[in-house]
C-alpha cells in the first residue's frame, strides 16, 4: 500500500510550484463579485528538475523490487523512430517493415496537408505559426455563437443558469458567473468538489454518483498525497478552465453527420476544454432524453466517470481507478510544463454509398501485409495510420466503465477526448481522423486487467503545421447478435465501405501514402470474426492505396493463418473483385461455426473463375447496395440472371470442389480431368439459354 501512496504523490503532484513563467490574464464575467482581472500564475515546475512518475508498475512480477525507481527525466525514454521488429518467423510474416515504410523510415509518407482554414476547416489559432511558442488564439476578439450547429460553450454570454433569489423569487445568472463561484474555492476533499459541480448542475444533484472519485481519494491515496492533489493539482485544473474565454477565441462547429469537415486548435486549448469536461461544466450535455439536442452525441462531461464505482464490479471498478490515474497524469503534465506548442486537427470524412467503391468490380490487387503477433498498433504503428475500434459515438465508454482498445488509447492520449465534444454519432460511410494527438502515459493490461504504469515521452517528430505525426482514425464496426450475420453480403459491404472511407484520402496521393496499423477490429464484445475482418480491411487498403500492417495481439495462431491464406492468394493472382465473389458465397456452404472459412476460400481460389463471373446488372435495381432480399439470399454475384445452365454450372461447380477436397492442399494441380469439366461447363453457358429476370 506504500507503494500505491509514493505512486500517487507523483501522479498529483507533491511538490509546490515556485516558477512562474506562464501568466494568463484571465477576465471574468461582469459579476458584482468577479469584476476584476485576474492574473493567474500557471506555475510551471520543470520536467529537468521533477521526478513526474515512479516505474513502479513494471511489465513483470520479478521487478517490483525496484518499485522504486523513478524516471529522471533529463534523460529522456528514448522511444525508437522504427519499430523494434525482428526478422524471426516467430513475430512476424509477410513483408518486412522496411518494405511497408517503403524504405523511407517511419515518417517518410504522406500523412496530411498543411493546415489551411476554408469554409470546411476551422483553425482556431493564428496562422503563420512561430516556430517556438504556443500557438495565438483566432479571432483576436471572443466570437459567441450560441445555437445549433456549434458547441454551446458555458462562458457564453447566452448561457443562463435558473437561481432562488433569498426573497423566494426565481432568477437567472449567468452560468460562467455561477461556475467561478463554485470553483475558485479552496477544497479540501472530493465532497466539496462534488458540491462545487453540482451547484451549476443542480438538476442532477440526486442522480449523479460521485463514487469512483470519493474511492480514488479514500482508497487509492494516502492523506498527504490527496492534500498535494488539493492544494496543487485541482487549482490549477480550475484556472486552467476558467482561462476558456481567452484561449478559446472562435466558435466551435459541430461535426455533423454526412459533412466533410475539420477543426484545429491549440494542445493549450484542447486543455482547457477538457479541464473544462472533467469540472462538468459544458451545459446541455448531460440529458438521457433521446430527443435532446446532443443526444446524438457522446457524454463529454466526466460525472458518468466520477460515478462509475460499484462493489459488485470490483475488477472493473479498479481499471476505472486507473483510468483516472491517466487523466490526472494527463494534467499534472500539462500544468507542470512551459505551455505546450503544438497543434491537432479532427477531420470527419464522409462518402456518400453511391460513390463507395464497387467492390464487384476493383481489379486491385492486395496490397503488402506484414502481420505480427508482437507489439501494439499506438507503439510499433509509428508513423502509420493507426485504427481505433470506435464506437459509433466516438470515445465508446472512456468516460463509463469501458476499458478496451479504443477506451485505452483515449486516455493514454486524453487529447482524442475532445473529439466527443464536437462529433456526432458516425454513419456508415463515415470516419473521424484525429491527427497531432500526444501520447502521456504508459499501461499494461487489458480491460479489467488495465493499469497505468508511469509517464510517457512522445518524440514523435512534428509536421510543418505543429501536429505530431501521429494520426488515429476511428470507425465503427457493427455489432453482431448472431455472430453468423457477419457473413451476409450486405454486412460485408458495408464494413467494407467503413474501413475504406476511413482508409482513403483525397487530400494526398495515394503513390506515397502511409500504410495501415490495425488488428481485430469489432472482434470483441462485437463479436467480429477476425480471419474475415483481416480480409476486409486488407480489401478496403488495396483500394485506398495503402499498405497494411495488422497486430494479432499475441495470437501467433491468427497470425500464421492469415499470413498462409495471404501468399496463397498473392500467388493465385486473387483481385479484390474476385476475393468479394468468393466471400459472397461463403456463407452458403458455411459449417456451423465457420472454422472451413479459410479452407473454403483455399479451394475456390485455386479453381479457374467461371467466364464472366462478375456480369453487370443491366438496371440500377440489380446494384449490389440496393439488392432485394431474395437477391441477397443468393451469395453468386450473378444477380438478376436465372438459367438451366446457371444451375448446371453451380452444380459442376460444386463437384469440383469436392474433387479438390481430396487433393493436398499444399500440391494441388487442377488436372486435365478437371480442366475439361471446366470446359464442359463454359460450354453450358451459352447466352441463348440465359433469361433476365
Amino acid at each position: 500500500m506504500n507503494g500505491i501512496y509514493f505512486l500517487a504523490n507523483h501522479i498529483l503532484g507533491l511538490k509546490q510550484d515556485k516558477h512562474s513563467d506562464w501568466l494568463i490574464q484571465v477576465h471574468f464575467s461582469s459579476s458584482s463579485l468577479l469584476k476584476e482581472n485576474y492574473t493567474i500564475k500557471m506555475s510551471e515546475i520543470s520536467l529537468d528538475d521533477e521526478v513526474l512518475s515512479p516505474d513502479m508498475f513494471s511489465d513483470s512480477e520479478n521487478q517490483m523490487t525496484s518499485s522504486f525507481n523513478t524516471i529522471e527525466l533529463d534523460e529522456p525514454l528514448v522511444i525508437s523512430e522504427e519499430p523494434e521488429v525482428t526478422d524471426t518467423v516467430h513475430e512476424w510474416k509477410g513483408v518486412s517493415m522496411d518494405h511497408i515504410y517503403k524504405g523511407l523510415g517511419p515518417f517518410g509518407c504522406h500523412q496530411h496537408p498543411p493546415i489551411s482554414p476554408s469554409a470546411e476547416h476551422t483553425v482556431l489559432f493564428e496562422l503563420p505559426l512561430n516556430n517556438r511558442g504556443t500557438p495565438k488564439p483566432y479571432p483576436k476578439q471572443q466570437k459567441d455563437k450560441w445555437c445549433q450547429g456549434y458547441v454551446r460553450m458555458p462562458h457564453s454570454m447566452h448561457s443562463l443558469y435558473p437561481v432562488n433569489h433569498e426573497n423566494g423569487s426565481n432568477g437567472f445568472r449567468q452560468r460562467w458567473e455561477v461556475i467561478q463561484e463554485a470553483l475558485l474555492k479552496s477544497f479540501v476533499s472530493t465532497y466539496q468538489l462534488e458540491a462545487a459541480i453540482l451547484s451549476y448542475n443542480h438538476k442532477y444533484a440526486h442522480r449523479w454518483d460521485f463514487s469512483a472519485l470519493h474511492q480514488f481519494f479514500s482508497e487509492v491515496v494516502d492523506e498527504e498525497s490527496a492534500n498535494h492533489f488539493f492544494t496543487g493539482l485541482l487549482p490549477k485544473i480550475v484556472q486552467l478552465a476558467l482561462q476558456l474565454p481567452v484561449l478559446v477565441t472562435g466558435a466551435i462547429p459541430l461535426l455533423k453527420r454526412h459533412t466533410n469537415a475539420s477543426i484545429s486548435l491549440s494542445q493549450l486549448q484542447v486543455s482547457s476544454l477538457l479541464a473544462n469536461a472533467f469540472l462538468c461544466t459544458f451545459p446541455r450535455r448531460n440529458s438521457t432524453n433521446p430527443q435532446s439536442e446532443y443526444a446524438m452525441y457522446p457524454n463529454i462531461n466526466f460525472n458518468r466517470l466520477f460515478g462509475s464505482y460499484r462493489e459488485d464490479r470490483y475488477d472493473r471498478s479498479e481499471a476505472v481507478l486507473e483510468k483516472l490515474k491517466c487523466i490526472f497524469h494527463y494534467f499534472r503534465r500539462i500544468t507542470s510544463q512551459v505551455a505546450p506548442e503544438g497543434t491537432i486537427t479532427i477531420q470527419r470524412r464522409y462518402i456518400p454509398k453511391e460513390e463507395c467503391p464497387r467492390w464487384e468490380q476493383q481489379c486491385h490487387k492486395l496490397p503488402p501485409l506484414h502481420i505480427t503477433s508482437k507489439g501494439t498498433i499506438e507503439s510499433e504503428g509509428t508513423g502509420l495510420l493507426q485504427v481505433d475500434f470506435a464506437n459509433k459515438y466516438v470515445g465508446g465508454g472512456v468516460l463509463r466503465w469501458g476499458c478496451v482498445q479504443e477506451e485505452i488509447r483515449f486516455v493514454i492520449c486524453p487529447e482524442l477526448m475532445v473529439s466527443m465534444l464536437v462529433t456526432e454519432a458516425l454513419d456508415d460511410t463515415e470516419a473521424l481522423i484525429i491527427s497531432g494527438i500526444e501520447r502521456y502515459s504508459k499501461y499494461e493490461g487489458y480491460s479489467d486487467d488495465f493499469k497505468w504504469t508511469g509517464n510517457f515521452v512522445d518524440e514523435t517528430p512534428r509536421d510543418s503545421s505543429g501536429r505530431r505525426r501521429t494520426s488515429v482514425v476511428a470507425i465503427d464496426a457493427l455489432s453482431f447478435e448472431q455472430a453468423c450475420t457477419q457473413f451476409n453480403t450486405r454486412n460485408i459491404i458495408r464494413e467494407l465501405n467503413k474501413a475504406y472511407v476511413g482508409f482513403s484520402s483525397s487530400e494526398m496521393h495515394t503513390d506515397n501514402l502511409a500504410a495501415i496499423a490495425t488488428g481485430n477490429w469489432g472482434c470483441g464484445a462485437f463479436r467480429g470474426n477476425p480471419q474475415l475482418k483481416v480480409l476486409v480491411q486488407l480489401m478496403a487498403a488495396a483500394v485506398a492505396g495503402r499498405s497494411m500492417v495488422y497486430f494479432t495481439f499475441g495470437d501467433t495462431n491468427l497470425r500464421d493463418k492469415v499470413a498462409d491464406l495471404y501468399w496463397h492468394l498473392v500467388e493465385h493472382d486473387i483481385d479484390v473483385a474476385r476475393l468479394f465473389y468468393l466471400l459472397s458465397q461463403y456463407r452458403e456452404t458455411a459449417s456451423k461455426n465457420y472454422s472451413d472459412f479459410y479452407q473454403f476460400l483455399y479451394k475456390r481460389s485455386k479453381m479457374k473463375p467461371i467466364t464472366n463471373f462478375l456480369i453487370k446488372t443491366e438496371t440500377e435495381s440489380t446494384k449490389i447496395d440496393g439488392m432485394s432480399q431474395e437477391s441477397e439470399k443468393s451469395t453468386v454475384l450473378l444477380t438478376g440472371y436465372t438459367s438451366k445452365a446457371k444451375q448446371k454450372e453451380e452444380e459442376d461447380e460444386l463437384m469440383i470442389a469436392n474433387w479438390l477436397e481430396d487433393l493436398d492442399q499444399n500440391n494441388v494441380e487442377i488436372t486435365y480431368s478437371v480442366e475439361k469439366k471446366e470446359e464442359e461447363i463454359v460450354k453450358c453457358v451459352d447466352p441463348s439459354n440465359v433469361a433476365v429476370s
